[in-house]
C-alpha cells in the first residue's frame, strides 16, 4: 500500500494528466458519447435525484458540512486533521476556480444540458466547466465524514455512494462532462489524502 505522501502525489499526477488531456480536447468524443448514453432514457425520478445531488454539492451546503466534520474531528482530539481539512477545502476550491477560467475545455452545449439545478446562494458564471466543483467538494467532505469512523465499512460505502451518485447525476443532467467529474473526484481525493496524511494511529483513536 502506497505511503500517504505517495498517494497524494499519485492523485495529483493523475489529475494533472487528465487536465492536460481534457484541455487538449482529447476526451471530448468520449464525453459526448457518454452524455448521450446517460440521457438515452430519462425517467423523471432521475431529474429529482439530480436536483437533490446538486443541492448536496453546493458550496454553502458542503462548507456547512465541512465545519460539522471539523467540529467532530476536534472532539476526537484530531486537531491537525481538522485544520488541514479546512486548508485542503480552501486550496482545492481556489484551484478549481482558476482552472475554470484558464483551462479551455469545451463548454456543455445548451441542447445537451437538461439542468434542473436549484439556484445556489453563491453562483458564478465560468467560461469552462473543468473540473466539477460539486464532485470535488462531495469527495472531500464525504470522505472526511467517513474518516471520523475509519474502521466502519458502512461509512466508507456511504461516502462512495455519495460520490458515485454525484458523478452520475452531473453527467446525466448534462451540466458536466464525465472528464470534469473525474477531475473533481481526483482533486478532492488528493486534498483528502493530504488532510489526513500525517495522522498516526494514536491520534486517529483520540
Amino acid at each position: 500500500m502506497p505511503h500517504a505522501g505517495s498517494r497524494v502525489l499519485l492523485l495529483l499526477a493523475a489529475f494533472a494528466a487528465l487536465s492536460a488531456a481534457a484541455g487538449a480536447g482529447l476526451l471530448l468524443a468520449f464525453d459526448l458519447w457518454l452524455v448521450g448514453l446517460a440521457q438515452s432514457r430519462t425517467p423523471g425520478a432521475l431529474d429529482a435525484l439530480g436536483r437533490a445531488f446538486s443541492w448536496l454539492g453546493d458550496l454553502e451546503v458542503t462548507a456547512a458540512a465541512l465545519l460539522a466534520v471539523c467540529a467532530a474531528l476536534l472532539r476526537q482530539g484530531r486537531r491537525r486533521a481538522a485544520w488541514r481539512l479546512v486548508a485542503a477545502f480552501a486550496a482545492t476550491g481556489v484551484l478549481e476556480v482558476a482552472m475554470k477560467f484558464l483551462l479551455p475545455v469545451p463548454p456543455i452545449p445548451e441542447d445537451i444540458s437538461r439542468s434542473t439545478d436549484p439556484s445556489p446562494l453563491i453562483e458564478v458564471d465560468y467560461p469552462y466547466p473543468y473540473p466539477s466543483g460539486h464532485a470535488l467538494r462531495i469527495t472531500l467532505v464525504a470522505g472526511a465524514a467517513a474518516a471520523l469512523r475509519p474502521e466502519s465499512r458502512a461509512a466508507l460505502l456511504g461516502a462512495a455512494g455519495l460520490v458515485a451518485g454525484m458523478a452520475a447525476t452531473r453527467v446525466y443532467l448534462g451540466v458536466h462532462w464525465f472528464s470534469d467529474v473525474v477531475g473533481g473526484v481526483l482533486l478532492g481525493a488528493a486534498g483528502l489524502a493530504w488532510a489526513f496524511a500525517r495522522e498516526g494511529k494514536g491520534e486517529r483513536r483520540g
